[in-house]
């Protein structure tokens, strides 16, 4: 049964971010709202949460899940490459609507750094990267009210009410040594990603 809290994103209580941790720390999924979307979270580490957040999408199993950090930090350390170039990138729109595919250990990954207390306090709270994902079906329209994420098999909401900008999902790139690739254009545009990017490299 979905459990639904009510979190100011003004002040997040502390008990209600705890309660979402430990729940993530369960293997359970928890659905958080974001500067642009609602987002259903889970465990990337634990095989058996990643399966239930992919059914409760009907998400492919093969289709990678972007991670959700409380900081660039916790991206460098996992990333097999590093440079001004990402480094500008990170300065200038995390927290915001950037993914950031990068090369890991574990593979090319995505990581966000939201624009949102709520979703930074639980990453904070639960200390390592989370699998976060839009809170709807897929192929569906993208949630922007915790009501719109009820068809969801979750085991709690944290609900903060409308989210405040539109609906729109994050822009996605990859990033390879000294140049990116356009892998979903959202909020942000895609030549202005270069453009700092580029000047990152040369600084």
């Amino acid at each position: 049964m979905n459990f639904i809290l009510p979190v100011n994103p003004n002040q997040p209580d502390a008990d209600a971010i705890a309660k979402a941790a430990n729940c993530l720390v369960s293997g359970g999924l928890v659905i958080l709202p974001t500067e642009t979307v609602y987002g259903i979270a889970c465990d990337p580490k634990q095989p058996e949460a990643l399966k239930r957040l992919q059914a409760a999408k009907g998400r492919d199993a093969n289709k990678p899940i972007a991670r959700l950090v409380a900081s660039h930090a916790q991206v460098e350390s996992l990333a097999l490459h590093w440079n001004k170039g990402i480094e500008a990138l990170c300065q200038t729109y995390w927290p915001g609507p950037l993914t950031l595919v990068i090369e890991t250990e574990m593979g090319w990954t995505g990581f966000r750094v939201p624009n949102h207390s709520i979703p930074i306090a639980v990453a904070k709270a639960f200390g390592s990267s989370i699998a976060l994902t839009s809170a709807n079906l897929s192929g569906e329209s993208d949630p922007r009210t915790a009501d719109e994420t009820n068809h969801l098999s979750a085991d709690l909401t944290l609900d903060s009410g409308p989210t405040p900008n539109q609906a729109i999902p994050s822009t996605v790139i990859k990033i390879h040594s000294d140049h990116l690739e356009s892998l979903r254009e959202g909020a942000l545009t895609f030549s202005t990603l270069v453009t700092v990017f580029n000047n990152g490299l040369t600084s």
